[in-house]
């Protein structure tokens, strides 16, 4: 068992102000068998109500409104972690066999030769090895509607290319695998990985860095794709005229409890 503290900040600042603000956010480390999580807060600014919501893969989000007019929008979500081996017993979808928009692979895809183990999770942890030894990791090459098939024929791309283009390969060869939101330690930004349904338990990958993700991964949520679990979603007034930048910071690291100083003040 692991003892992890987590830190996800996010700010928005828009060209002008803006009205009828609604968000939805995907910004907390959820409970599962492997992970629960602990004395958490989310902390909005400017404040707003926030209302509890859990999609279809039982995500937990949380929506709400700001109808005074603001320049800029941010949350900090913080919290522990406690964390035992990644992996789920929970039963299969079938709808993770099949290809989305996203993940749906090229014909350049379906042709490759490729040397697979019989084994269900062997043939997960080589696919992940593939993509991770033939995609090279460049920013600003991709869009949230880059494809799999776009990004493999790139070859290039950020951690949504390399998970949504093993996804395409997973399925492709007969494994059902999932899109993963989450936080990992030495990451400054929310990152991605994979699940993939191998010998009836759910396992994860980061095809990003070739590895198991296990020790050090904290999920917020899952879903067929990138669009399926974005960090936000939002809607105001003038969205077609106002622009807004972005800016992140991810902090996850052990949890170190410190004796409390006994000794009395002067």
């Amino acid at each position: 068992m692991k003892k992890l503290s987590f830190t996800f900040t996010a700010n928005w600042v828009f060209d002008s102000p803006v009205k009828h603000h609604n968000f939805l956010l995907r910004c907390m480390p959820g409970t599962y068998s492997f992970q629960r999580t602990y004395a958490h807060k989310l902390t909005l600014t400017p404040f707003a109500a926030v209302t509890r919501v859990v999609d279809g893969y039982g995500n937990e989000m949380f929506s709400g409104t700001v109808d005074k007019a603001h320049s800029s929008f941010g949350f900090t979500a913080t919290g522990f972690v406690l964390c035992s081996s990644y992996l789920l017993h929970e039963p299969l979808d079938r709808l993770f066999l099949f290809p989305t928009d996203l993940t749906r692979p090229s014909n350049q895809m379906r042709a490759l030769s490729l040397d697979l183990p019989e084994d269900e999770w062997a043939k997960a942890e080589a696919l992940c090895k593939f993509v991770h030894n033939t995609m090279q990791y460049n920013p600003g090459t991709s869009t949230v509607e880059t494809t799999a098939a776009q990004a493999y024929a790139e070859g290039e791309g950020v951690a949504r290319d390399y998970v949504q283009v093993f996804l395409s390969l997973c399925r492709l060869h007969g494994i059902p695998a999932r899109y993963v939101l989450g936080l990992a330690r030495g990451m400054v930004r929310s990152h991605v990985w994979a699940e993939v349904y191998c010998n009836g338990v759910w396992y994860a990958l980061d095809p990003t860095f070739g590895n198991r993700a296990d020790e050090g991964y904290l999920k917020i949520a899952h879903g067929l794709d990138y669009s399926d679990c974005p960090v936000d979603r939002y809607s105001y007034d003038d969205m077609d005229k106002i622009g807004a930048a972005k800016t992140v910071s991810v902090k996850v690291s052990d949890h170190v409890i410190v004796a409390r100083d006994t000794i009395p003040h002067a």
